[in-house]
């Protein structure tokens, strides 16, 4: 008797664990990459490091979804593993600690009405349609609403909360926090968003380091010299601001426009003579048309730069986290990016042409992206012989190029589906680069760079 209560007790707890799994909708998608390249992974010399590299990469998102007014989701990331690598988990033993958690977040419709509100860790950016990602394109913990006024009309608030320590200190002036909204326009043929964002900054905010050991963030926000000195300024916090509308024309299809206008400023007070201020622009145009066989494009852009004095701050717009993709070697344009971002992930301080021929087809299943482009600094030269930016890369992420610096880039890439959900994706890039050495005093840069890369893309 014993026995048959315990089978029943289990067959219950069976049911009712099956039972409660059927209250939501489990789906998961992703991507698997593998990739080999080999590449000039930087303008110095000193820091070119290994060529080659072999890389693993899962990413893989999973939506809980009870209906259409709720659900969850999380993305996981497993890599970049590098082979070879025991931090990552790809050396003799596959047993490192390499698990990432990217997205955690409720999706939820307010009773009553339409407007969907995100809360939890989450993409955020603002749209750009003539350069991809130009302004903000990041991950971070924060909170989203939006929704549409009317069939035409839509709007999206969001507030970000990027940096925090949380520490023992209880320090008040460790935070950053930012506010945004995009005003999305659609009409037949026609979009356009205007856009506009806030942050309040402290100065001892700790940009993803140590104490004051401040990142690639704080240099796109900071003039040069200023991430090191931001922490002696005489306001405990700084104030930020960006504002821009981008437009895309498709009523005459298959020709396509597109334009981007952004500005921004950044004010963290001074400290002595030195104003912890930076505020610029940068405007777009991009156009192309789409034939049978191949889709021919034009883009351009400009982006202010400093002027010749340090100490009244920066000229350069200032950026939280963008991500340009125009390319696939200097910018972050790769199928699979671990041969690419040569140049940097922002357009500051640059101006610059690309033409390119896109979704090229004679063979069925293959395509090919060929890219010509040319880039030149809008920077002042007396930043450099002057002192205030000390190497190529002193500034952030980014090349810091002058007026006399610029640099020439080719990209032919090719993409094979070999299945419905399979890829194989070969890229080849150059680049030459010119600094001039009258400004910068030597040649420990590489003035040709290649690039080759192999990746195969399992897509579910």
């Amino acid at each position: 008797m014993k026995r048959i209560v315990t089978l029943l007790l289990a067959a219950g707890l069976v049911l009712g664990a099956a039972a409660g799994s059927q209250a939501a909708d489990i789906k998961a998608k992703g991507i698997w990459q593998n990739n080999l390249s080999w590449a000039d992974r930087a303008a110095s010399q000193d820091a070119a490091g290994d060529n080659f590299r072999a890389s693993t990469r899962l990413r893989t998102q999973i939506d809980v979804i009870a209906d259409e007014n709720l659900k969850g989701v999380v993305f996981f990331e497993i890599g970049h593993q590098n082979w070879g690598e025991k931090a990552s988990g790809a050396a003799l033993g596959n047993d490192g600690k390499e698990v990432k958690v990217r997205y955690s977040y409720v999706d939820w419709v307010i009773p009553q009405t339409s407007a969907q509100v995100r809360v939890g860790l989450q993409p955020f950016g603002v749209p750009t349609f003539a350069v991809p990602m130009a302004v903000l394109d990041t991950d971070g913990a924060g909170i989203t609403v939006s929704g549409q006024f009317t069939e035409n009309v839509g709007a999206a608030l969001f507030w970000l909360r990027p940096y925090n320590q949380y520490d023992s200190d209880h320090n008040v002036h460790d935070a950053m926090d930012v506010v945004g909204l995009t005003v999305p326009l659609t009409f037949d043929g026609v979009k356009v968003t205007p856009f506009g964002m806030y942050s309040v900054i402290g100065k001892d905010t700790q940009f993803g380091g140590g104490a004051n050991n401040l990142n690639g963030v704080a240099n796109g926000l900071l003039p040069a010299g200023g991430a090191d000195l931001v922490v002696g300024s005489n306001d405990d916090h700084g104030n930020a601001w960006w504002a821009g509308i981008t437009g895309e024309l498709t009523m005459f299809d298959p020709f396509r426009i597109a334009a981007d206008f952004a500005y921004g400023s950044v004010d963290m007070g001074e400290i002595g003579n030195f104003d912890l201020k930076r505020s610029g622009w940068y405007a777009a145009l991009s156009a192309d048309y789409k034939l049978d066989f191949m889709t021919p494009g034009l883009i351009g852009w400009y982006a202010s730069g400093d002027d010749d004095n340090a100490m009244d701050g920066s000229e350069r717009m200032p950026v939280i986290d963008s991500d340009v993709a125009l390319t696939s070697y200097g910018f972050d344009g790769g199928t699979y990016n671990r041969s690419a971002t040569f140049n940097g992930t922002s357009l500051a301080g640059t101006w610059g042409i690309l033409a390119e021929l896109k979704d090229i087809s004679f063979i069925e299943d293959l395509t090919h992206v060929v890219r010509f482009g040319y880039i030149q600094g809008t920077n002042n030269t007396a930043m450099v012989t002057g002192g205030w930016v000390g190497g190529m890369t002193d500034v952030g992420n980014d090349l810091y190029l002058t007026t006399k610096d610029g640099m020439w880039e080719v990209n032919i890439d090719s993409q094979y589906q070999i299945y419905k959900d399979l890829s194989l994706c070969v890229e080849l890039g150059y680049i030459n680069l010119d600094y001039d050495e009258s400004i910068w005093g030597n040649d420990t840069y590489n003035e040709n760079n290649f690039k080759a890369a192999m990746s195969l893309n399992y897509k579910f």
